[in-house]
C-alpha cells in the first residue's frame, strides 16, 4: 500500500517542476510540506499555499485545527495585500491511511469565502485509495475556480496515480547503469523526489498529527467553521 511519505514526496515533485517554492515549516506537531505559487490570473495576482502533512488517521476536528494553523501561516507569509488585486488562496490538507467519514465530509463541503481569499481542505485516504474535497464553481469568475481547482487536482492527485508513479519508479532502479555515463529517464522522473517529512534521527518514531483533547476550545480563525 502506498506509505503517507510516498504521497508528500509525489507532492513535492509536483510542486517544484511546476515553478513552486518548496518548503517544510512546523504546523502544530506535524512536520507539514509546503508549496508556494504566485501567478496571474484575470488581472489578479492569486497567491496560492499548498500545506500538508501525514496523520494516522484523519478526523474533522484534526483537520479544522490544522487548516486554521495553516491558514494563519499562509497569511503571515502572503505576498501583496489582500484584495480585489491580489487573492489568497490557501490548500491545507492531512494525508492519512484511514479518514474518518466526519472528516470526508468537512473536506468535501463548499468552502467558506473570505474578502479576496478562499481555504480549501482536503483529506486523502490511502487504504481507500480516495481524495476527498470540493471542488464546484463559487461566486468568483469561471477562469479564477478554474485556476483553483486545477491547482488542487494537480497538488493533491488520486492515490492510485501517485501509486503508478511509485511502482513506475520502482521498476526502472535496477535498469539503471551502475558505471559510465547515466542518461536520466524520460518525462517527470528527471527530477529526484525528494521525501517529506524526514525521518528522525533518533528516538522513537515522531507520531501523527494529533489533535488536542476532548475540552479543547474549537480554534477561531480564517477558514471558519
Amino acid at each position: 500500500m502506498l506509505t503517507p511519505e510516498q504521497y508528500l514526496g509525489a507532492m513535492a515533485q509536483r510542486i517544484q517542476q511546476s515553478g513552486g517554492r518548496l518548503n517544510s515549516v512546523q504546523i502544530g506537531p506535524a512536520t507539514a510540506v509546503v508549496g508556494a505559487f504566485t501567478e496571474s490570473v484575470m488581472l489578479s495576482t492569486m497567491n496560492y499555499c499548498v500545506i500538508a502533512a501525514a496523520v494516522p488517521e484523519v478526523t474533522a476536528a484534526a483537520l479544522y485545527d490544522f487548516t486554521g494553523r495553516a491558514t494563519q501561516h499562509a497569511r503571515a507569509t502572503m505576498v501583496g495585500t489582500m484584495g480585489w488585486t491580489a487573492a489568497s488562496v490557501v490548500i491545507a490538507g492531512l494525508i492519512g491511511n484511514r479518514v474518518y467519514p466526519d472528516a470526508a465530509q468537512a473536506a468535501s463541503a463548499k468552502s467558506g469565502n473570505q474578502f479576496g481569499g478562499e481555504t480549501r481542505m482536503v483529506a486523502v485516504d490511502l487504504s481507500a485509495g480516495q481524495m476527498y474535497a470540493f471542488v464546484g464553481g463559487k461566486f468568483w469568475g469561471a477562469a479564477i475556480q478554474g485556476a483553483v481547482n486545477a491547482k488542487l487536482t494537480f497538488c493533491f492527485p488520486q492515490p492510485a496515480e501517485v501509486y503508478q508513479q511509485v511502482q513506475w519508479q520502482q521498476a526502472q532502479q535496477p535498469q539503471q547503469p551502475v558505471t559510465g555515463q547515466q542518461q536520466p529517464p524520460p518525462g517527470w522522473q528527471q527530477q529526484p523526489q525528494p521525501q517529506f517529512p524526514p525521518p528522525p534521527q533518533a528516538g522513537p518514531p515522531t507520531p501523527g498529527y494529533q489533535y488536542p483533547g476532548p475540552g479543547y476550545p474549537p480554534q477561531q480563525g480564517p477558514y471558519g467553521h
